[in-house]
């Protein structure tokens, strides 16, 4: 796949103006937040003892989407404005190095900036909508959700301290897990948390393996994460980690025998990791993608089936 450029986005015509807007938030990456919201759409169906609201679950997709891509478009923009981006020479397009429309001249920072913020003051407004539906503790996880995405790429916030990996599994994993829930059920049963920490162990590890070709450039803009500061022959053993982590919990939670099938998504797991040992990031960041989307896709897919059955 190229980088973008103007003779591709050339602006001539509305469609190539919204192309240009829509591909300039990568939204390749929707999957890593959409999909774990299916999962926990698929526990609430699970559990849920009346009707189950379709509607309201999907809202929550397009809800954490509008989130995601806002959060993808000014993480762009901070990483401009710090020379990350510009400084990546090892970058591995389109999963790292941003979405380059800023550095190849193909839409101003204020531009970009001003599509980030729009998308998550969209999805804030949805946000305010959903818990009028449902009530003050969905507005609750959504003001922490929406503080995360909008803290996690400025100077100074969690990413460059370090605390990138924590907050995408928290914003992207535990905190759509209990707030689909509650908005399905009423109430967070410990089952979402255990959903969410497993999803979002996952999720984490899309950033983590998307961070090592990044390392060289993110030590030049002076972006401290978890790989810059272990370094790249440490960085698999992070991966690792994550991992086993998500291994552990899927193995703990309380979700029913066909979810457990999730487990399979470990193999692409250890394959990813075995890749990056060998420095070969290509696969291994395709098979980090893989295992996230199987873990999820598993999960959701023996919830239903355990409902069917049961």
């Amino acid at each position: 796949m190229s980088e973008p450029s103007l003779t591709l986005y050339h602006r001539g015509t509305l469609a190539n103006r919204l192309a240009m807007l829509f591909a300039a938030t990568r939204p390749a990456f929707l999957s890593a937040s959409v999909l774990p919201v299916i999962a926990a759409a698929a526990l609430a169906w699970y559990l849920h003892e009346g009707a189950f609201s379709f509607s309201l679950a999907f809202a929550a997709m397009i809800n954490i989407a509008l989130i995601h891509l806002g959060a993808n478009a000014l993480n762009d923009y901070y990483d401009a404005k710090n020379g990350t981006d510009a400084a990546n020479e090892a970058r591995i397009f389109p999963f790292t190095g941003g979405s380059r429309f800023i550095q190849n001249g193909v839409m101003s920072p204020g531009e970009v900036r001003k599509l980030g913020l729009s998308l998550l003051i969209a999805g804030g407004v949805m946000g305010l909508l959903l818990s009028f539906l449902t009530g003050p503790t969905l507005l609750v996880i959504g003001l922490v959700g929406g503080a995360l995405a909008a803290l996690y790429s400025m100077p100074g916030g969690l990413a460059p301290r370090g605390l990138g990996d924590i907050t995408i599994a928290l914003a992207f994993g535990v905190l759509p897990s209990i707030g689909v829930t509650f908005m399905l059920l009423g109430s967070i049963p410990a089952a979402a948390w255990w959903l969410g920490l497993i999803s979002g162990s996952f999720t984490a590890a899309i950033l983590w393996v998307n961070s090592v070709p990044d390392i060289a450039a993110d030590r030049f803009a002076g972006k401290i994460t978890l790989p810059v500061r272990l370094g790249e022959n440490a960085a698999p053993l992070g991966l690792a980690g994550l991992f086993v982590f998500a291994g552990l919990c899927l193995g703990a939670a309380p979700l029913p025998g066909p979810a457990k099938s999730a487990f399979l998504a470990l193999l692409p797991a250890l394959l990813a990791v075995r890749a990056l040992h060998q420095n070969r990031l290509i696969p291994a960041i395709p098979l980090t993608l893989l295992a996230h989307a199987s873990a999820c896709l598993l999960m959701a897919g023996g919830l239903v089936l355990a409902r069917g059955l049961g």
